[in-house]
């Protein structure tokens, strides 16, 4: 049968933003955007959803009082129980507070890895849920770091999916390509990190957020797909559909907030914003993978 999740990403909700930020992000407008949300993901009855980080406004750059903070995730908890399906997040730099680079509070609402968490999340497709963070203060290292903890659970579950024929995928916060974007935004020992993705025929992808930007490539015979914020241009999430024979689609799908699109958009030039929204094939395609169908077939 085939497995269909939807994938979000930096949803950043600041409950009463002073001002947007840098663009795409439309922060004060963060309430609109999280209502819409739920009703957009459960139309799609996903078997699951899953959030790549960043859901609130912690961490360095947006200043977020400790009241906020708290705030925030109270209302980001609410609003995401709202999901008609298992819903699975992993840690990123804006989801720890802005005082000490904590991700105390933030796991009292929502499960965080230590430092990896593998879920049965649908028959036969398991999740690597990484906490990049467990060695390192986000606000000092907003990158995260692939640790040797990390690297050796990972190998571990690979080796567990594939005597399984279990299909595994990595989510992670932050990019994982070396030769992508001149290496900004890239976790620490992402060359470790390849190396296992590499040599895991168990591993059918890996999804990132951060960068704010949808992009996919196929690097040697798995996929990364890196995915654009929630809060700003192009205002959505993916949906993705994997099928018993080797395909896998995905399918970017914009919330229906026609006016907030439009602001967002406004705030900069049309080449930026092309590179958020990604070329057709970064938001809407279909692609064969050998792994998966050796795994499913």
């Amino acid at each position: 049968m085939p497995v269909r999740f939807v994938f979000l990403t930096d949803t950043h909700h600041h409950p009463n933003a002073p001002k947007d930020f840098g663009a795409p992000k439309m922060l004060t407008r963060s309430h609109e955007i999280h209502r819409a949300i739920p009703p957009a993901v459960n139309a799609l009855a996903p078997d699951f959803i899953v959030h790549g980080g960043d859901l609130l406004c912690g961490g360095g750059s947006f200043e977020l009082p400790r009241k906020a903070y708290l705030q925030s995730i109270h209302e980001v908890a609410e609003t995401f129980s709202n999901f008609q399906a298992p819903f699975y997040c992993v840690p990123g730099n804006h989801d720890c507070d802005a005082q000490k680079g904590s991700l105390d509070a933030f796991a009292r609402a929502f499960t965080l890895p230590e430092p990896l968490t593998i879920v049965d999340a649908a028959p036969r497709l398991r999740l690597a849920l990484a906490n990049i963070y467990h060695t390192c203060n986000p606000i000092e290292t907003n990158t995260g770091i692939w640790s040797d903890a990390l690297d050796d659970a990972l190998r571990e579950a690979a080796q567990k999916a594939l005597n399984d024929c279990c299909a595994l995928i990595l989510i992670v916060h932050t990019w994982i390509l070396p030769a992508e974007d001149e290496g900004k935004a890239l976790v620490q020992n992402a060359d470790l990190l390849i190396d296992t993705l590499t040599q895991s025929p168990a591993i059918i992808a890996a999804f990132t957020g951060h960068r704010h930007r949808n992009r996919i490539t196929y690097y040697r015979d798995f996929l990364v797909l890196d995915t654009a914020c929630l809060i700003g241009f192009p205002l959505g999430f993916r949906q993705i559909c994997l099928l018993d024979d080797g395909y896998f689609h995905t399918t970017f799908h914009q919330l229906d907030l026609p006016d907030l699109i439009q602001a967002s958009y406004d705030r900069s030039p049309p080449e930026a914003n092309n590179r958020w929204q990604g070329e057709i094939p970064d938001r809407d395609t279909e692609i064969f993978l050998p792994r998966l169908k050796a795994l499913w077939g």
